[in-house]
């Protein structure tokens, strides 16, 4: 039955006293994970059913009249003729430690390798969340998703929209790559973009650059958000929450079978909530709708159509205090307390997107499977944030502080699309399991000036006003009209074509594969407006990987890939007066193990890598450049800074991770990154060899689940305890190479905890309540990004949150 589990990424769920000592039948064919499961259970005395939420179920069969006909699905379904089976399963002995931890995902994954490869044997990093463990932890937004994956960091945002709300993404020292929803690239609704969790049945996180299969991105990784899918099995799940400091939240889950039988499922997801902010004033409304419909004919097609609507209308998060370096309070901060609030009472960030996507899967044996998708999206965002200025040197003689606002709109929309056709061919011993695939995108976005933040200074025709800071008042902005008055300027537009190859050639016996890719890119951008030309780019990217079996429970493997990505701007000129169009590259090498543990219920991965970011754009001091013309030193003529692409910047670092079932009652996840970025090579000597700023070296993150009590009276009671830690970071450098200079960040660690009591009702209801204390110790600390020396933005305070869930 695990293997059944781990081969579809079905859940089963049993008690134990019911399991031990019983054997399953050997299955082998093409069969849903419904039909192997009641073929492997077979003449064990034990039945499969469908529970409330759509997990799979094993109880005590009930008895079978002497006349009574075979159960279902006992006739072979694999036709005369046919390829070979796709898969064969072997014997499994189910034991009381076969309890499956359904909500650790280690299912199959197509991120990866772009096959159903279990992450066990994929050659490369990847990491799953699923939907359980989001809910379990209390994971309200995505950044919180997000930094349970050791190596990747969320650095609050320098933009206006606020920390909350826009976050920058770190994964092995870069920039996040490349963001998918079911596998395919997006572009308006990035990972960096605060978002719910309820509309999603997983995230995935491939480590490294990707891209043979994504095209033109970063080499730090690809995240994926899958959705959550139709089932055809009816459930429904409707949850409140709330929390100490009066946030409020619902979400309720309805899905099931349209027809009789079951050709068309649907699926309806809809979420509401309002989280109050430690910081006065700050507030955010996220609302999600997910609508799904799939047909399936049989059981070689798949389609599904689905529609997301992301509503978010939030105050940006402010600044919670500044450094004063000049005046009598120099050396100082503010006298105001942590909560302070130096804004305007209509500050806002209000953001729509709206996501259309349908996907499609038809196989009918193993020698051919084709599958592809197309998805649109539109989003529009406004926002306007008052903050102060000239902080540094301090409040004047009545405790004021000058602000001002900056707000714009803006708008974009994107339609991409993708389609791979696979196969498995055999040559005697040798197997190839082959792919070709296309990829296609395009994008454009508009945004308007900030015409409002010039004129809203003291001097200005605008003015918002000073702040006191012993007597404050916080008012509406009176001009805010204006924002919305400020015409939208075309942005750039981008068109992406990527085309890629890949083979697994699997050895005679099975143990040994090796893995070929190659991709061919093309990126081009119009930046419609100035002086720029249309910036064309293709590159090719190769991949390779090796992977050798030791046992049945372990694989180490290899790899070597590559990506490209153009360079930040379309603007830069070089020390010749011509636009830099050479794309930055990266390159990554890793090697690791992979092993099954704890029976296979857990999985343990170790991997050593190093990545190479080249020919990265780097500002060069002391000179100004014309388009057309050589650089001269500053001050000459009053024209763009220069830059140069000797840039050389190199990750390299541990990753060790172990999640599953440790023991019976105990189920946890654990992951340690050692990260190492530095600057080999930089047009300001005073990078060279210097850490990359905002990436911690050494990141743990852990959850523990521990089952305390369980009985059909009382029902099941568990504690959680996780940890998430990073060291020290850095800001930006300054200074000279023999002095450098960086405002440093303390590192710091955050422990939660949760009680969890669940219990089945009659009629298959569930109810479940979870009370989640996030940040316990209370701990003080800084946003990475925001920290003395400096600008201080205060990471949360504890919470105690409580949710309530019915499933049935």
């Amino acid at each position: 039955m695990r293997a059944i589990a781990r081969s579809s990424g079905v859940s089963f769920s049993a008690l134990p006293s019911l399991l031990q000592g019983r054997t399953s039948s050997a299955v082998a064919g093409r069969f849903t994970p419904e039909e192997a499961a009641r073929r492997a259970l077979a003449g064990t005395g034990l039945e499969l059913v469908v529970t409330a939420n759509g997990t799979l179920s094993v109880r005590e069969a009930a008895p079978q009249p002497a006349t009574s006909k075979p159960p279902l699905h006992t006739a072979p379904t694999t036709p005369a003729g046919a390829a070979p089976a796709a898969t064969t399963l072997n014997a499994v002995t189910v034991t009381a430690a076969a309890e499956l931890p359904s909500y650790l995902a280690d299912r199959p994954s197509t991120v990866a390798t772009k096959s159903e490869l279990l992450p066990r044997l994929t050659p490369f990093s990847i990491d799953q969340i699923s939907r359980e463990l989001m809910q379990e932890r209390g994971d309200t937004n995505i950044f919180a998703t997000l930094e349970s994956f050791a190596g990747l960091t969320t650095n609050s945002s320098v933009s206006d929209a606020g920390g909350g709300f826009s976050r920058a993404i770190q994964i092995r020292g870069f920039s996040n790559g490349q963001t998918l929803i079911n596998g395919i690239p997006v572009y308006s609704d990035s990972a960096g973009t605060l978002r719910g969790t309820d509309s999603l049945e997983s995230v995935e996180l491939l480590r490294g650059p990707a891209g043979l299969y994504y095209g033109s991105a970063e080499p730090g990784g690809v995240i994926s958000y899958n959705y959550k899918r139709p089932r055809t099995s009816p459930a429904y799940v409707v949850r409140l929450d709330t929390d100490d400091k009066g946030s409020l939240g619902a979400m309720a889950d309805l899905t099931g079978p349209v027809d009789e039988a079951k050709v068309v499922s649907y699926r309806l997801v809809g979420s509401a909530r309002k989280r109050v902010d430690d910081q006065d004033h700050i507030w955010s409304k996220p609302q999600s709708l997910l609508a799904a419909v799939t047909v399936a004919p049989n059981r070689d097609f798949t389609s599904t159509l689905t529609y997301e609507r992301l509503d978010t209308d939030s105050v940006p998060e402010q600044e919670n205090n500044f450094l004063i370096t000049s005046g009598a309070l120099a050396g100082q901060y503010y006298p105001v307390s942590r909560d302070f609030f130096w804004g305007s009472l209509n500050d806002r960030v209000q953001r729509t997107a709206d996501t259309v996507l349908w996907d499609a899967t038809w196989s009918q044996s193993e020698a051919l499977k084709i599958r592809g998708g197309i998805i649109a999206q539109r989003y529009e965002q406004w926002w306007q944030n008052t903050r102060a200025t000239n902080t540094a040197a301090g409040p004047d003689a009545d405790g004021n502080v000058q602000r001002y606002v900056s707000g714009r709109q803006s708008e974009g929309k994107s339609v991409a699309g993708s389609l791979d056709v696979s196969g498995t061919a055999r040559h005697g011993q040798w197997r190839h399991d082959w792919l070709v695939g296309m990829g296609l995108g395009t994008t454009e976005s508009s945004s308007s000036a900030r015409a409002v933040a010039s004129q809203s200074r003291s001097t200005g025709a605008y003015p918002v006003g000073p702040i006191n800071i012993y007597n404050p008042t916080n008012t509406d902005y009176p001009y805010q009209y204006l924002v919305w008055e400020d015409p939208l300027v075309p942005g750039t537009k981008r068109s992406d074509a990527n085309f890629y190859m890949q083979d697994m050639l699997h050895l005679p016996g099975g143990a040994t594969r090796v893995m070929l890719g190659l991709g061919w890119a093309r990126f081009e951008s119009d930046p419609r407006t100035g002086t720029q030309a249309v910036n064309r780019l293709s590159q090719v990217s190769p991949r390779v990987a090796a992977m050798h079996d030791i046992n049945d429970a372990t694989t180490v493997y290899a790899s070597y890939g590559e990506s490209f990505v153009p360079q930040s701007s379309t603007s830069y000129l070089d020390t010749s007066g011509a636009y830099i169009t050479q794309p930055v590259e990266g390159v990554q090498y890793e090697v690791g193990i992979k092993r099954d543990v704890f029976g296979g219920s857990g999985l343990f991965t170790a991997a050593l890598f190093r990545v190479d970011k080249k020919n990265e754009a780097r500002l060069l001091d002391g000179y100004e450049c014309a388009p057309g013309r050589s650089a001269v030193a500053v001050g000459e003529e009053p024209e763009d800074a220069c830059y140069v692409t000797a840039g050389l910047t190199r990750a390299q670092g541990l990753e060790l991770r172990l999640s599953g079932q440790i023991l019976d009652g105990w189920i946890a996840q654990v992951g340690y990154s050692y990260t190492q970025a530095k600057y080999k090579d930089h047009a300001n000597a005073v990078y060279v060899g210097r850490t990359v700023e905002y990436t911690p070296r050494h990141n743990l993150v852990l959850w523990n689940k521990f089952r305390v009590h369980r009985s059909d009276a009382a029902g099941e009671f568990h504690v959680g305890a996780g940890l998430k830690a990073w060291s020290k970071v850095h800001g930006t450098w300054s200074g000279t190479p023999d002095a450098p200079a960086a405002s440093w960040g303390a590192g710091y660690g955050l422990v939660d905890a949760g009680l969890f009591w669940e219990k089945s009702l009659d009629a298959g209801r569930k109810l479940s309540v979870n009370l989640n204390i996030t940040n316990l110790l209370n701990k003080r600390y800084y946003d990475r990004r925001r920290f003395p020396m400096g600008t201080v933005l205060y990471g949360d305070e504890r919470r105690v949150a409580l949710s309530a869930q019915l499933a049935f």
